[in-house]
């Protein structure tokens, strides 16, 4: 498992590609956990590239998406459902 902290703040899709730079660029067997427990904002760019770099660029096992508010877990599953991989993505 990989496990990922997210910053209080994250609004752009930079930000969700720093924070997935040090991924594997090969994660089909792996679960990456994001801990969103200090996080009070995002954005739905934020939250699409995370789902994007993790499930799909790098064809991530599982996206566990820990402690978010609810609007970025709905952010989270509108992203997963739009990609096609929402059987993918746990949140928690």
């Amino acid at each position: 498992m990989s496990i990922l902290i997210a910053p209080k703040l994250v609004s752009s899709r930079d930000q969700a590609r720093e924070l997935t730079a040090s991924l594997p660029s090969d994660l089909s067997d792996t679960i990456v956990m994001v801990d969103c427990t200090a996080l009070q904002a995002s954005t739905p760019s934020f939250v699409d590239e995370l789902v994007k770099a993790v499930l799909t660029d790098r064809q991530g096992g599982r996206l566990v998406i820990k402690g978010a508010p609810e609007r970025t877990v709905e952010l989270a599953r509108r992203a997963a459902q739009n990609r096609g991989v929402i059987d993918r993505l746990e949140t928690a």
